[in-house]
């Protein structure tokens, strides 16, 4: 056991040592590598800060319908009715058109609007509070089937503009999974052309080796470390990336949605998060090591025949 950990502790060691003796290959591989990563992980985070917005403006969205002037008594009880056996309204209340006045004429400092209006325009109404966690195509057919019983004239929804919202995060959602699938890609092609590059730069060495008897998870080894190392801090310096452009773009972010009322709330990466990242980066990176190696070793395998 301890031998078998000395051997990857030392391939480990040599993986790291080459990055070192060749600094300015190795600053543009994980620059590069960094960069690509940058923009999917602001893209979660920013996703992650919008959910928690979104859920608090999902909770209860009021929904308000007018009715036609004709209606009658028996036409709002009817309404009323209909409304407390929906299941998917939590509480509806009736707004006269005397009330609704009233609270008018109250917003106007008790002036007398019915004289100046030669009567009262305002129609009654019912003002409708969904059940919480309904999801905007639900709240949208809510809407419809409101606006389709007797005497309603319209339905207005009053966070109409909360399903752009989640119509942009729902977008800003499947940006994120195709970036994560073609990053995975840029990945493991990026370690599988600097393993090649490396094995092919080696070539006499690994013929040798295969000639006195090596096995060859022994020659794949050093790549796979080469390929450890480059995921592991090129996450470092992505999530640095990350940090500085969350604190250079939050205030200008807040300016933009502050209103609107609506506080983002910025976070980092959780301990948990930052070490699935680290683990599937350099999981995808060994991934295309082991794939260069396999591949040339069999190649070398071909020719040695």
């Amino acid at each position: 056991m301890k031998h078998y950990l000395s051997l990857h502790l030392e391939a480990a060691a040599q993986a790291f040592g080459r990055l070192l003796r060749q600094p300015f290959g190795t600053i543009l591989v994980l620059l590069m590598l960094a960069a690509a990563m940058t923009l999917p992980l602001m893209l979660y985070l920013g996703v992650q800060s919008s959910s928690q917005v979104l859920g608090r403006l999902n909770q209860a969205p009021q929904m308000t319908i007018y009715l036609t002037p004709e209606a009658s008594a028996s036409d709002i009880a009817a309404i009323r009715a209909k409304l407390a056996a929906d299941s998917r309204i939590a509480a509806a209340e009736f707004v006269s058109k005397q009330q609704g006045m009233a609270e008018l004429q109250q917003a106007f400092a008790g002036q007398d609007l019915v004289s100046m209006l030669d009567g009262n325009p305002l129609p009654d109404a019912f003002v409708i509070t969904p059940k919480e966690g309904a999801t905007p195509e639900e709240q949208t057919a809510l809407q419809a089937d409101l606006a389709a019983l007797p005497k309603a004239e319209s339905v207005q929804m009053d966070a109409e503009w909360m399903q752009t919202l989640f119509q942009i995060n729902a977008f800003v959602h499947q940006i994120f999974q195709f970036l994560v699938f073609t990053l995975g890609a840029a990945l493991v092609l990026v370690a599988y052309n600097t393993s090649r590059l490396q094995i092919l730069s080696r070539r006499e060495e690994i013929e040798i080796t295969k000639l006195l008897g090596a096995p060859a998870s022994f020659i794949r080894r050093p790549f796979l470390y080469q390929a450890l190392w480059q995921g592991v801090l090129s996450s470092a310096l992505s999530l640095l990336l990350c940090g500085w452009l969350m604190r250079t773009a939050r205030p200008l972010v807040d300016r933009i949605f502050s209103p609107y009322g609506l506080n983002l709330d910025w976070r980092f990466f959780h301990g948990w998060e930052i070490a699935v990242i680290v683990a599937v980066v350099c999981g995808l990176g060994m991934a295309g090591a082991w794939l260069a190696g396999s591949r040339h070793l069999q190649e070398f395998k071909a020719k040695s025949r």
